[in-house]
């Protein structure tokens, strides 16, 4: 079996992850602010929706890697795909884990459970291991993310081998939607027996089957990448609309759910929208969006949400420098200020874990799979 050429590498897939985690970073600064006007506060916490895409984002590229390893090799080398994809994310993952633990020490102390449960990327299945109930430890802030992704890694190999049409992929959002409605009516029927309702709504909002059909949008978009689109400025007017129906969503009255009753989850209203900004995005030249910013902020955007928890810390400490107990234009004049401050910071901060941490731990995860491809052509042969 030949060895694959060179996986292609894509800039607006890069700035699409840059932009991800701005929105993110955007959601979570925006709570510095108490006193922001209600419609500035309500577009910048929409930037919670960051994460939905990079669940798109990681699907598509995903998708794209497999098949480009079929094309070239004829099969996929599914063991080197986990190991890829745990190299890629565990190094990192653990490592901030410590960091947060001598930053912010749990009050309850060294829980092995939670960190058990962390470690092994299942804290995303229980409201106290996630945790969104109080007095519990939260081994990485945003580490539920992680857990979904990882969980859809797992199950990756079935997605990518089913996934073949444009008719399955809407089969798959339908029936995933539905999965998730049942899930969702099960769980919270048994846990708010044992757990606060409130503390339950979050956990259901961010577990997995909840967030599992997000992903399949972003198969969507591979499969509406395969024919011809739109030419550079009508992909930019694309992008356009898409921002814009995204931010309208923001004065639409939902909550965690569409309605209360069944419960669906609020990701099939942002999705489309951010889809159709994956697409237009992938239409275009480098300029205005796909451009080096966004590029670097999107090559070490995995470290950046890792860590901009910290950063946001930091700046909680020196409400009256940043300007966090300002009101009106003045709130809104300090938060524009304060971004970039932050976002720079963030930036620095996680060049700084990517080169150190985990870059070299995908590396290690290269060495593992260039061994063990080694010693199976030793026995082979």
């Amino acid at each position: 079996m030949v060895a694959p050429a060179d996986k292609p590498h894509f800039g607006y897939i890069d700035s699409v992850r840059g932009y991800a985690v701005l929105m993110v970073m955007t959601g979570h600064y925006a709570y510095l602010f108490p006193n922001l006007p209600y419609p500035v506060h309500r577009v910048a916490v929409m930037g919670w929706y960051g994460v939905q895409l990079f669940f798109i984002a990681s699907s598509l590229t995903l998708l794209m890697s497999w098949h480009f390893e079929e094309r070239t090799r004829g099969a996929v080398d599914r063991r080197a795909f986990f190991i890829r994809r745990y190299f890629r994310i565990a190094p990192a993952y653990y490592c901030a884990g410590a960091v947060y633990f001598v930053l912010h020490p749990p009050i309850g102390g060294f829980d092995p459970l939670q960190a058990l449960a962390t470690a092994t990327f299942v804290n995303s299945w229980h409201p106290a291991l996630l945790p969104t109930v109080p007095g519990r430890w939260s081994v990485v802030p945003g580490g539920w993310s992680i857990s979904v992704e990882f969980m859809f890694y797992m199950l990756f190999p079935w997605f990518a081998g089913w996934i073949r049409s444009l008719p399955r992929v809407a089969l798959f959002i339908a029936a995933t939607v539905m999965i998730g409605v049942v899930a969702d009516r099960l769980a919270l029927h048994w846990l708010v027996r044992s757990w606060p309702e409130v503390g339950v709504d979050n956990f259901l909002f961010f577990w997995f089957p909840n967030e599992f059909n997000v992903f399949g949008f972003g198969a969507l978009v591979f499969l509406a990448l395969r024919y011809r689109g739109p030419d550079h400025f009508l992909a930019g007017l694309i992008a356009l609309i898409a921002v814009l129906g995204f931010l309208a969503l923001a004065f639409v009255p939902f909550g965690h759910f569409l309605g209360d009753h069944p419960l669906i989850p609020v990701s099939l209203a942002v999705c489309p929208p951010l889809s159709l900004f994956v697409f237009a995005m992938a239409r275009m030249r480098s300029g205005l969006l796909v451009n080096r910013f966004a590029m670097a902020m999107g090559k070490v955007s995995f470290s950046a949400y890792l860590l901009h928890f910290i950063v946001l810390d930091g700046l909680r400490h020196f409400p009256r420098l940043i300007g966090a107990e300002a009101s009106g234009y003045w709130s809104v004049a300090a938060f524009v200020l304060v971004w970039p401050v932050a976002a720079i910071l963030t930036f620095i901060a996680a060049a700084g874990f990517h080169y150190t941490v985990e870059k070299p731990g995908m590396a290690l995860g290269k060495v593992l799979i260039r061994r063990g491809r080694h010693i199976v052509s030793v026995s082979a042969g």
